[in-house]
């Protein structure tokens, strides 16, 4: 994927933290069911009781097409380890966030806090890459039809990308559910604007009274080529796979942990280790 090869050339050649935050935070993908409320007390729901503990997946988007009701929302505090064969970054704090505005709106901001280093070289820290989006569910999901949200979205890179470009990006993904008896599907597919399709998908089921498992696959290709990659030996394409535990503290309070590699050929920018862990809190009422 372009703009993961482009961060990753940007840290080796210029010993600069081209961080993993580049590579595409996408909100977690369990920006889940309406309010805590209905989540906890319906059992067609079928997804954690509070949003934002999803997989986290680098390079591409993962979301569903459930919404935030008015006024109410979540914030997941967590730790994030991604490591290749020669890079390691360890985001903590981690900070997503996201209130409905309407019944079929949601805004959301996602920013990591980095430190970034090559084996033995030295440690640069700094915010990470901004990612603002705007959900719009076109169709709720349920069991008897599939849902649609579009979630454009903006990044404010936190360095412009080494081929040069402007360091505020945009991509356009749209993202569909399904809820069957006992589980959930979803997936998102788009664009970035640094040169770059991708698609992903996820399945989520209870595995106890408060606990969910899910499992998610993510590809992305490049859609660009660039000799600096080439140099490098990045590949165009990459393919990850990922899964994960979240469980319910409590009706606003949830924890979660997540854990996934690179599944693809394997080159200087594949994930040898993607791990996260965290805490999210519902908001009864934002505004």
């Amino acid at each position: 994927m372009k703009f993961i090869s482009l961060a990753a050339a940007g840290f080796i050649l210029a010993s600069h933290p081209a961080a993993a935050q580049g590579n595409g935070h996408g909100n977690a993908f369990g920006h889940h069911n309406s309010t805590v409320t209905s989540a906890a007390t319906q059992p067609s729901a079928n997804a954690a009781p509070v949003a934002g503990t999803g997989v986290r997946n680098f390079g591409s988007w993962l979301d569903d097409a459930s919404m935030q009701d008015p006024g109410r929302g979540f914030v997941t505090m967590g730790f994030g380890l991604f490591k290749t064969p020669v890079y390691r970054e360890i985001d903590l704090p981690t900070i997503d966030s996201g209130v409905g505005i309407t019944p079929r709106l949601q805004v959301g901001m996602s920013v990591p806090y980095y430190y970034a280093s090559t084996p033995g070289g030295q440690v640069a820290h700094d915010f990470g890459d901004v990612y603002l989006d705007a959900k719009y569910q076109l169709r709720a999901p349920s069991r008897r039809r599939t849902g649609f949200a579009i979630v454009p979205l903006v990044e404010v890179l936190s360095v412009a990308p080494p081929s040069g470009g402007g360091r505020v990006q945009w991509a356009l993904p749209l993202s569909m559910e399904r809820q069957f008896k006992r589980w959930r599907a979803m997936g998102t597919g788009g664009y970035f604007s640094r040169g770059a399709l991708f698609g992903a998908g996820a399945f989520e089921m209870p595995v106890g009274k408060k606990t969910w498992a899910t499992g998610s696959l993510s590809h992305s290709y490049s859609t660009r080529h660039d000799d600096l990659s080439t140099a490098l030996g990045f590949h165009r394409s990459r393919t990850d796979l990922s899964g994960g535990i979240s469980h319910d503290v409590r009706h606003d309070l949830s924890v979660y942990g997540n854990i996934g590699r690179t599944i693809s050929a394997h080159d200087d920018n594949s994930a040898s280790i993607m791990l996260s862990v965290g805490v999210s809190f519902g908001l009864k009422r934002v505004y």
